[in-house]
């Protein structure tokens, strides 16, 4: 049988060559399909097209789609030969991508929402010291993008919250910048992270304002900062500024003609001033600055003049 059909097969052949018999072409029965078949819609869009409606929300990459010549993977020789085309390139397809968030679209949506929102105080625009004290509270928080079948990143929980307190919080609480940071990532979303930092500053906050009854205990000598009111050194300097009034060759600021109190010079500005720049210079690190700081107020509390140039205290030295 299936020698028969060879032959009548090869006779059918050699009359269609030689034009004794003609073929009728007909019609394949998928022919609607394939008339169907258009071409990717990344070859037919305008440039002036309105992209928001082409791509309106998050969603994979799909290279018919989008019309940007975007390539991605590795090759042995990539100097030779460039990464993959974007046609069913799955790396692609793995990695979020940020389509919908064009230029266009974020300015569409905040005219959508332009309604519900009030217009940003001009004086906080002007004035960022106000700003620092009517919003003392900063969130912080890392979005990361990455390859690989999982989207989460563990370190994308993590929230930092910031607010100026007075009460000090541990080694949380920064003194030269005065801030207090409780950073949370115990949590596996941000979401559960970021209610949690608040509840741990709501806890500090009323935890804070708590007196204990052994609070009441408390001396001097358990304080953390050594202050000028009612030290040894406050009371040295007043019995002396008492003999540096009555002392004619001192031109002490303190002196008002006649005999002074002890809380007249406890009162008196300068020695105030002073008490600042002595928790100052006690406290903090020692510096050059502080130090002539420190000296010059001394100086100007006891009324010693400093030394002139060209006076006959000096000693000039000179080279030849």
């Amino acid at each position: 049988m299936f020698f028969c059909l060879s032959i009548a097969n090869r006779v059918f052949q050699i009359e269609q060559a030689t034009g004794r018999s003609t073929y009728v072409q007909r019609s394949r029965p998928d022919i609607h399909d394939r008339l169907s078949v258009r071409k990717p819609r990344s070859e037919e869009m305008s440039t002036d097209q309105d992209w928001t409606a082409v791509w309106p929300a998050a969603r994979s990459f799909a290279s018919s789609v989008v019309p940007l010549p975007v390539r991605m993977g590795t090759r042995p020789n990539p100097e030779k030969r460039a990464p993959f085309k974007k046609q069913g390139n799955l790396e692609l397809v793995k990695i979020p991508n940020f389509l919908h968030l064009t230029p266009a679209a974020i300015e569409k949506h905040c005219n959508a929402i332009k309604k519900f929102c009030t217009q940003y105080p001009q004086e906080l625009i002007e004035n960022k010291d106000l700003v620092e004290s009517e919003f003392p509270m900063k969130i912080n928080y890392n979005t990361y993008v990455h390859q690989g079948t999982n989207i989460r990143d563990n370190r994308a929980r993590v929230i930092t919250l910031q607010d100026k307190l007075i009460r000090l919080a541990g080694d949380r609480y920064d003194e030269k910048t005065d801030t207090l940071t409780v950073i949370t990532d115990r949590c596996i979303t941000r979401k559960q992270n970021l209610d949690y930092a608040f509840y741990l500053l709501t806890a500090i906050y009323h935890e804070a304002n708590k007196v204990e009854s052994w609070e009441e205990l408390k001396q001097r000598q358990d304080s953390l900062k050594v202050e000028f009111e009612g030290s040894e050194t406050q009371k040295k300097l007043v019995s002396f500024l008492k003999h540096a009034v009555k002392n004619e060759k001192l031109e002490t600021p303190l002196k008002v003609g006649g005999d002074v109190s002890e809380s007249q010079i406890t009162t008196d500005s300068h020695v105030q001033e002073f008490g600042k720049l002595w928790n100052k210079y006690i406290n903090e690190e020692e510096t050059p600055e502080s130090t002539r700081e420190y000296a010059k107020s001394i100086k100007t509390l006891l009324g010693i003049k400093s030394p002139t140039i060209g006076s006959p205290n000096n000693v000039n030295v000179s080279s030849s």
